[in-house]
This record gives C-alpha cells, sequence and structure tokens, in this order.
C-alpha cells in the first residue's frame, strides 16, 4: 500500500514551476537544431528498434504527460483516444502523432501547456493540495519531466 500524504499549494507549485524552468532552461540551450538530434543510444532496446527518438520527440513525450496531468487538475475527462491503451500504447500513439512535426511546434506545445498548467494550479483553492496524494504528485509535472530532461535532453556537459 502506497503512503498518502497531504501538500499545500504554494509549495507544490513551487516544485512544478522550477521543473519547468529547468526544462525550458534546457530546451532554450538546446535551440530547434539540438532538439532535432537523436537521443543517443535510445532505441537500442527498445520494443520497436526502427522507433529513434529525437530530443524534440522526449519533449513531446514529457509535455503530453504533463498534458493528462492538466486533464486531471482541470477535472477533465481522459482522453478518449488513450483509453484502453497500455503505457507503451500511449507512449507510441504520442510518439507517432509529434515525431514528424518540426521541434518549433513541439517547443510551442511545451510553453501552451506550461502556462496553462500553471494557471490551473493557481485557480484551485487550497483544499484540493490538501488531499491525500502519493508523495511523488504530481509526478508527470515534476518527477516524470525530471527523468526525462536529464536522461534525454540534457548532454555530459550540463
Amino acid at each position: 500500500m502506497s503512503k498518502v500524504i497531504t501538500h499545500n499549494k504554494r509549495d507544490t507549485i513551487a516544485r512544478v514551476e522550477a521543473e519547468y524552468s529547468a526544462l525550458d532552461r534546457v530546451v532554450r540551450r538546446l535551440g530547434t537544431q539540438g532538439l532535432e538530434a537523436e537521443v543517443p543510444g535510445f532505441g537500442a532496446r527498445s520494443r520497436v528498434k526502427r522507433e529513434r527518438w529525437r530530443r524534440k520527440d522526449a519533449l513531446a513525450h514529457i509535455v503530453e504527460w504533463k498534458r493528462q496531468q492538466l486533464r486531471a487538475l482541470r477535472k477533465e475527462p481522459s482522453d478518449p483516444k488513450l483509453r484502453g491503451m497500455r503505457l507503451h500504447e500511449k507512449n507510441r500513439y504520442f510518439f507517432r502523432r509529434w515525431h514528424p512535426r518540426p521541434a518549433r511546434e513541439v517547443v510551442a506545445y511545451h510553453r501552451d501547456v506550461g502556462r496553462e498548467i500553471r494557471s490551473a494550479m493557481r485557480a484551485l483553492g487550497p483544499e484540493y493540495y490538501a488531499k491525500g496524494f502519493s508523495p511523488q504528485w504530481p509526478n508527470d509535472l515534476v518527477g516524470h519531466s525530471t527523468e526525462h530532461r536529464r536522461k534525454h535532453l540534457e548532454t555530459k556537459e550540463d
């Protein structure tokens, strides 16, 4: 059984904003050219060997999962296109959706979703944050983003 804790609005928003800022700094430093580069070593052991992610694909993956968390914050229903899909199928769906698009579109999506998340979080009352959540909550906005940022977007020089 997983541990449940309460969070507070100020600290939760601060954690989300800190991760967004860290991710956006990496995105700015890479620029669209750097985002078009392949993620070193990615796909070597993936289920679909020909699925070679570029850094923009990693960014799109992060943002798509943030978008799913945004739906939850807004109490919107889950994306009906994702219903019944397993995790790896959802990830592949996101990859196919964004891979053909240029990096500048992915960057714009990242910034739009970031603004929407911060707005949605500020609009929620403190009682929302006081509900019992896992210690990692909101994972898609913080932990998941941090993991992919470090593993797939930051370079050894960072």
